[in-house]
């Protein structure tokens, strides 16, 4: 049984405030320690005392949808302390836990009937003029586009240093397989399975046709360099942390260190989530 859990949900949330209390009674009942922390998001912000207690946790439940998984993963930064997600929206792709079933999930959970997924996640650095200027962490994808002006970017792709093609794009994708489902989806990108070993590159609206998205072993490094002149041009993480980015400048992407480590149902059938959530293989 996990002896000191925190709770972390958003606080403009009622039904995830209200929940967050009953499953701190349910811990408390069971003899253990339970902290509560709210304003999980975009701009989340924490104390030293406050980031500390996180830190020290046995697990993590994250009481939202996979904005609050993301953020979650972030404030970790990859540690080995596994997250419950619990779905308390609609979607819920990487919160597999629906809310109308939580006590029952959680009684198997802490009574160490789980699996525990090591999910991989990316490191991005910007350079500007040869200098790392910036740093992030993200478990889903970096994406590289444009603002409001539906301009078309150039971008110099170069993999393992090796310069591969200018790409003509409304922006570009690289996601880990856990990001797999989210935009990268969306732009055309493959599915992979979450716990896969890789790194996905999915041009977003390329120029021309037969640029197609491609995954690459999680040991490769991709440097996209932005060749063209154009005004608003930002770097996001996870869709929550944006950045801006100049001609010139360098996002080098590779696979993380750290890792995300999820805690999923005993049995949980990945394909059905596929099926049931995003409607795949139905015609």
């Amino acid at each position: 049984m996990f002896k000191n859990v925190s709770i972390l949900y958003k606080e403009t949330d009622n039904l995830a405030i209200n929940t967050a209390l009953k499953v701190q009674d349910w811990i408390k009942t069971l003899g253990g320690e339970c902290n509560l922390f709210h304003s999980v998001g975009e701009f989340s912000s924490f104390t030293h005392s406050e980031i500390e207690t996180i830190h020290n946790s046995d697990a993590i439940i994250a009481l939202g949808g996979d904005g609050t998984i993301l953020s979650v993963s972030r404030i970790v930064g990859g540690r080995k302390i596994p997250i419950i997600g619990i779905n308390m929206g609609n979607l819920g792709f990487i919160t597999e836990i629906p809310k109308d079933k939580l006590f029952e999930n959680l009684e198997e959970i802490f009574s160490g009937k789980y699996e525990l997924e090591e999910r991989s996640m990316l490191n991005a650095e910007v350079y500007r003029e040869g200098k790392i200027i910036s740093t992030y962490l993200g478990l889903n994808d970096i994406v590289i586009g444009k603002g409001i002006m539906a301009k078309i970017s150039n971008f110099d792709l170069i993999i393992n240093n090796g310069y591969v093609s200018t790409i003509k794009a409304d922006g570009i994708i690289v996601s880990t397989p856990t990001g797999s489902t989210a935009y990268n989806l969306s732009a055309g990108g493959p599915i992979l399975y979450p716990t896969l070993r890789g790194i996905v590159f999915t041009p977003i609206c390329p120029h021309t046709l037969s640029v197609r998205p491609v995954v690459l072993p999680d040991d490769f490094i991709i440097d996209i360099v932005i060749s063209s002149h154009v005004k608003d041009i930002f770097l996001t993480i996870d869709g929550q942390i944006g950045f801006a980015l100049k001609k010139n400048d360098k996002v080098r992407c590779k696979i993380a260190k750290e890792k995300t480590y999820i805690i999923a149902p005993v049995g949980r059938d990945y394909f059905k989530i596929l099926r049931e959530k995003l409607k795949w293989g139905e015609r």
